[in-house]
């Protein structure tokens, strides 16, 4: 009969605890990865929507004194910009339903193809 080391659980014993260290370590580090990845393009997202703000707003002061220079009123150049306005916020919310599935299968495809050039 063959001779059995007598350490031979307490060996296998710190090498399963040396694996599950390991596996606990590697899911800590994929999970701070995926994180980062994720603050790094909602703060790019959020400047992009600043910018967007910003673009839109001086677009919509432009468009407001074009108005009202061609209407000869500028209240009635700054009423059609914020009759657009109120076309569009109630046009957001009649559709947001719509509106909201498509942001979301567009977050979930980004998260997913992201996942995918990680594997």
């Amino acid at each position: 009969m063959e001779q059995q080391n007598p350490n031979f659980f307490k060996e296998y014993r710190n090498k399963v605890e040396g694996y599950i260290d390991d596996r606990l370590l590697l899911l800590r580090l994929k999970s701070v990865k995926k994180i980062s990845t994720l603050i790094v393009q909602m703060v790019g997202m959020a400047f992009l929507a600043l910018l967007s703000g910003f673009i839109v707003l001086f677009l919509s002061i432009m468009l407001g004194f074009y108005l009202g220079h061609l209407l000869d009123s500028y209240y009635a150049g700054f009423g059609i910009v914020t009759l657009l306005f109120i076309l569009t916020f109630i046009f957001s919310i009649v559709f947001r339903k719509k509106l909201m599935r498509k942001v979301i299968s567009g977050i979930i495809d980004i998260i997913l193809d992201k996942k995918e050039d990680d594997d």
